[in-house]
């Protein structure tokens, strides 16, 4: 990373926990911010304080401040840790959290783990749903898409889920491109 592009990051990132100070109903969701900028600004020992201050912060963060961190730590070379981190989630009543567990797993090469987590989060979460649920609803959307898009990269034949998420992906596509 060029030294201008860190400087902006550590800036951005120390903006992020000027704010956390200030807004502490917010103060999870800023911590997690600043430490994804300090990890980009090449400060990893910064970034791990945050976003363990984050996790014990306890506040809301969307998708879960266990989840970034867990991304963090298979980026350091932790991956023992980030399992650990991500094996907490299951407790989590935020299906966002199973959308952003499944893309850590995905982007850490294991794509059997990023679908069993797009499959609980569904299984969790959801009941009888059909095309204009994920239509409605941008979790929802994300767990079929996501999962759909898993079980092809596994070479997996289509199932009903990602019949549906099929149907609702037309859908959406004809109302981007519908006059």
């Amino acid at each position: 990373m060029r030294d201008g592009r860190a400087a902006a990051r550590a800036a951005e990132a120390a903006e992020a926990e000027r704010l956390a100070a200030l807004i502490p109903e917010e103060r999870a969701q800023y911590l997690v911010e600043a430490a994804e900028g300090w990890a980009a600004a090449g400060c990893p020992q910064r970034a791990g304080e945050l976003f363990a201050a984050a996790i014990e912060d306890g506040g809301p963060v969307v998708g879960d401040a266990r989840s970034y961190y867990a991304g963090f730590l298979f980026d350091t070379g932790c991956p023992e840790r980030a399992l650990h981190a991500l094996a907490q989630l299951t407790s989590s009543d935020d299906p966002f959290a199973y959308v952003c567990a499944g893309e850590v797993l995905e982007e850490a090469g294991d794509l059997d783990g990023a679908l069993r987590w797009f499959t609980n989060g569904l299984r969790r979460f959801y009941r009888d749903f059909g095309p204009p649920d994920a239509v409605d609803d941008a979790t929802l959307m994300q767990l079929l898409t996501n999962r759909q898009r898993a079980r092809r990269l596994l070479e997996l034949p289509p199932d009903s889920w990602d019949d549906i998420a099929s149907s609702a992906q037309a859908v959406l596509l004809a109302d981007l491109t519908d006059p």
